[in-house]
């Protein structure tokens, strides 16, 4: 037997945290939704799969390559628009010599591979269309939830999953299946929720396969190499992903799940939520019914996605985040000194501006992006006052903002800030790494392009610095800034 996997739906509510990869790669219990198709089809006997991606197929690729890291034959394919299973099953009809079962990626399906062959015997068509009428409720005591359980739908809806003979699809006789075991589709954030949930609640046994058994008698499973404190709470049923770290007084109640290297401090409470991997929650924290990633959460009775801007709240704890700290710790030192070496000048240009009865400072207004959000989409990004001195020169204009940079509104090294109407100029996808950075107040273009350079050559430059960074080199950017912006291109 064949399988055709598909990852096909629209992932626009999952933004910022499908910004690089699809729905499809995102995790139920800690591993990607098309990680565990891929090992069910490999259990179930399977040998030969096709993947079959619109959004970011690169990622797709790189994670299902090389095919020796599965033991199957894995082909990838790319569409340019999502398509039914029945339509892919025409559109690879030349690429079928047996039976093939087409699975949406963005599914969960309490369900058995092994069985799906049998199925198809049993609904008497060439092409068999799985069709299920449950759905799963949970039921809540307080600040948890106590019970999942499946429930019937008032009508039959398609799950997806087809079974179909090798023969010509436009004149396959197609039927229903009627199956009643629990089936879920991933098509919002809350339906990754409600999924991770259902799965720790037992739901989904043939899904997880005997590794999760445990998890059907409300045992909470632990990972490998987790470091919990003796007088931590960690209630049944809950996954906690190996290297996590569970600090002393916190909880992790029932029904949650903790990716990978996920750290809880003193006292945190975590209830109901599923929180990706190499995340830390911070002292006092408390969150459910959330889904967390790195320092974004959306709350499923809110439905927004927000960003959190203290670290100590809620943040990574990868080494770019670990390297953002360290940034901001250097930009708000340095930022400092040379606001104070240069206060005689910025001092002097602002009474000069009082004696003119103009103010102090003038503002600027620049759109702050976050890079946790589209970056690239004005729509991510919020208008900011800065201070500078106009009319003043390309040096002198941007001492105020140092101010600003102490206030932690700006980077003291970085992209240069863009207005509202600026955004619509830089789209094409090969100026989008440009967006990878925050904006600073000294970039890379006062460092090495000269005043008339081509825009061109100027994202060239912070494409390269956003994938090249670090400390040592924005401390370059900033001495070669400054001083090609005091002496001009000499």
């Amino acid at each position: 037997m064949q399988a055709v996997l598909t990852l096909f739906k629209d992932s626009k509510s999952f933004q910022p945290i499908t910004r690089k990869r699809p729905i499809g790669m995102l995790p139920i219990l800690n591993r990607p939704l098309i990680e565990w198709h891929i090992m069910n089809c490999v259990n179930s006997g399977i040998r030969e799969i096709i993947v079959i991606a619109v959004e970011n197929p690169l990622t797709v690729g790189e994670f299902v390559r090389p095919d020796t890291r599965w033991g199957v034959s894995i082909e990838m394919l790319v569409y340019k628009d999502p398509y039914s299973s029945l339509d892919v099953l025409k559109r690879i009809s030349g690429m079928v010599h047996e039976t093939t079962v087409i699975i949406p990626v963005e599914t969960v399906a309490n369900l058995s591979y092994e069985r799906l062959a049998d199925i198809h015997g049993e609904g008497h068509g060439h092409i068999t269309k799985i069709v299920s009428k449950n759905m799963i409720d949970f039921r809540c005591d307080n600040d948890s939830i106590n019970e999942c359980v499946q429930v019937k739908r008032p009508e039959s809806s398609e799950t997806g999953i087809y079974i179909s003979d090798a023969v010509d699809p436009e004149s396959a006789v197609a039927v229903d299946y009627p199956w009643d075991g629990n089936f879920m589709a991933v098509e919002t954030p809350q339906d990754l929720w409600s999924a991770n949930t259902a799965c720790v609640g037992g739901l989904f046994p043939d899904f997880l396969g005997p590794e999760y058994a445990d998890l059907n008698l409300g045992q909470p499973k632990i990972g490998h190499h987790c470091h919990i404190d003796s007088t931590a709470i960690i209630d049944g049923p809950s996954v906690i992903g190996s290297f996590s770290r569970i600090n002393a007084g916190a909880r992790v109640s029932n029904f949650s799940v903790l990716g990978e290297g996920v750290i809880l401090d003193q006292a945190a409470k975590v209830s109901a939520s599923v929180i990706f991997g190499d995340t830390y929650v911070g002292t006092d924290a408390s969150i459910f019914k959330s889904i967390v990633v790195s320092n974004v959460l959306m709350n499923l009775d809110v439905g927004v996605w927000t960003s959190v801007s203290d670290p100590f709240l809620l943040s990574g704890v990868n080494k770019k985040i670990i390297y953002s700290v360290s940034q901001k710790v250097a930009d708000k030192s340095l930022a400092l000194i040379l606001l104070l070496v240069t206060a005689p000048v910025w001092i002097g240009k602002g009474l000069i501006n009082l004696i003119n009865s103009k103010p102090f400072f003038d503002v600027r207004i620049l759109m702050i992006r976050d890079l946790y959000f589209d970056p690239a989409s004005k729509d991510a990004a919020r208008p900011g006052r800065f201070f500078y001195f106009n009319h003043s020169g390309p040096f002198v204009e941007r001492l105020p903002c140092l101010i600003d940079v102490l206030l932690g509104k700006i980077r003291l090294i970085g992209v240069r800030p863009l207005k509202e109407e600026d955004f619509e100029k830089y789209q094409e996808d090969w100026a989008l790494q440009r967006f990878e950075s925050l904006d600073g107040l000294f970039t890379p273009v006062d460092a090495e392009c000269s005043e008339d350079a081509l825009e061109e050559e100027k994202i060239a430059v912070e494409n390269y610095y956003t994938a090249t960074r670090n400390l040592e080199e924005d401390i370059k950017i900033l001495w070669k800034g400054i001083k090609r912006l005091l002496m001009g291109d000499k």
